[in-house]
């Protein structure tokens, strides 16, 4: 693994760690699904804007979403009947 790629990974793991602090709090006062429905909210709105400002590409957004979907869906796992 490059050096470059290696400070990115630990930055996001940073900022998942601050992330998980922020999260008991609301978990508090809103219904799961609320979160989730607010977080998926703030991320495409993020996701837009970035692409928008050239900040990041539209291959750069795809492979994020593709990332969220690997993870909420893993391969190999058996579809809910």
């Amino acid at each position: 693994m490059s050096m470059k790629r290696a400070r990115h990974r630990a930055q996001i793991r940073e900022c998942v760690t601050e992330i998980d602090l922020l999260l008991p709090r609301l978990a508090s006062r809103h219904a799961p699904l609320v979160v989730l429905a607010a977080l998926t909210e703030h991320m495409s709105g993020s996701l837009l804007k970035s692409r928008e400002s050239y900040a990041c590409s539209p291959t750069e957004v795809r492979a994020i979403i593709a990332r969220v979907t690997e993870l909420a869906f893993p391969p190999g796992e058996a579809s809910p009947s």
